[in-house]
């Protein structure tokens, strides 16, 4: 009776997205921020009326998209969100790697676990910190608008509100290049952010080999790589910064 049923959850379960490990591994991350946040919770439907948060994960060639959703125990659907995650951070996730999506997942959903409102969701989500990514240069090749759009398609897939002004949090990525192994060059990459005083509060940084040369030509898949092997050093600084 939806008269009678309770505002918050009395418990959720949550779904792995797929028979895998890896998704295993991320419903147990989540069910333990769930826990955390004083949410009952648990992978398996141990709680009569639970509510049920599961994903549907839709599988591109560069991406994979997960699409969340929150659900009362008859059905009723209460919010959601949805994630992009580039496929080789996906194929080889990491403890941070989950830890950072089910971060997200239970940050979103956290006003209708608690009986929020569809009006507080939107504050919520209107309160959310506002980033700028900041236009590289001095890079070979098309590598400077490949990067910056390979990096801003991965901010955005991770849920944040990036906007060209009055930024709350900047990033600025910067690239060097140095001799490496005969045949090769070492890329190193770092992602400092910022607050809106110009303040670094963190820098991600990565580094590879690539072969000589390879940075003149068209960056392509390598532009993704280098993003996608930043993205989760940037969002981990950006959440730490907006939780303070």
């Amino acid at each position: 009776n939806p008269a009678v049923a309770p505002a918050a959850a009395r418990g959720v379960v949550v779904r792995p997205v797929d028979d895998l490990p890896r998704s295993t591994q991320l419903a147990e991350v989540i069910v333990r921020r769930l826990l955390e946040a004083e949410i009952p919770a648990s992978t398996r439907p141990v709680v009569s009326g639970a509510w049920v948060i599961a994903a549907d994960l839709v599988t591109g060639s560069d991406a994979v998209r997960l699409r969340w959703h929150l659900t009362r125990a008859d059905g009723e659907e209460l919010g959601g969100l949805e994630q992009t995650i580039p496929a080789g951070t996906w194929a080889r996730s990491t403890p941070k790697t989950m830890e950072i999506i089910a971060a997200e997942v239970v940050d979103k959903l956290s006003v209708p676990l608690s009986g929020g409102t569809k009006a507080q969701m939107e504050a919520l989500e209107a309160a959310m910190p506002k980033v700028q990514l900041l236009a590289l240069s001095g890079l070979p090749g098309d590598g400077d608008a490949m990067l910056f759009a390979a990096m801003r398609k991965m901010l955005d897939g991770g849920g944040l509100k990036l906007v060209e002004s009055g930024a709350d949090f900047q990033v600025r990525g910067q690239v060097t290049l140095s001799p490496g192994h005969s045949g090769e060059e070492v890329l190193a990459v770092s992602w400092t952010v910022m607050d809106r005083n110009g303040e670094s509060l963190g820098t991600a940084s990565q580094q590879g080999g690539v072969p000589k040369g390879r940075l003149s030509a068209p960056w392509g898949s390598l532009a993704k790589d280098v993003a996608a092997g930043g993205v989760d050093g940037i969002m981990e600084i950006l959440r730490a910064a907006a939780g303070k």
